[in-house]
Order: C-alpha cells, then structure tokens, then sequence
C-alpha cells in the first residue's frame, strides 16, 4: 500500500512539473510575439501571413 502512494505521489508530482515547464515554455513564447510585435509590426504580420498558406 505504502508502495502505491508512494507511485501515486511521483504522478502528481511529475504532472506537475511537466505542466510547469509547459506554461514557461508557452509564456516566454507569447512575451516573444508581444516584443516582436511592438519592435517591428509589420514584419511579424507579413511572417504571419506566409505562414497561414
């Protein structure tokens, strides 16, 4: 019993950390395009448009 709580709490912990690293991941992507945006606009609209095709 001991040994699934303990398998238990490795889960929650590693889900955890796992969804950590996936908001750092997808925060410093977003403040990436917010810093592009305002630097040189209309560079990253033009890139976003090729990229829609």
């Amino acid at each position: 019993m001991k040994f699934l709580g303990f398998l238990l709490a490795i889960m929650i912990i590693l889900t955890g950390f796992s969804m950590l690293v996936f908001l750092a991941l997808f925060v410093g992507y977003w403040l990436t395009l917010i810093g592009l945006e305002r630097v040189m606009p209309e560079r990253i609209y033009k890139w976003l448009e090729g990229a829609k095709r």
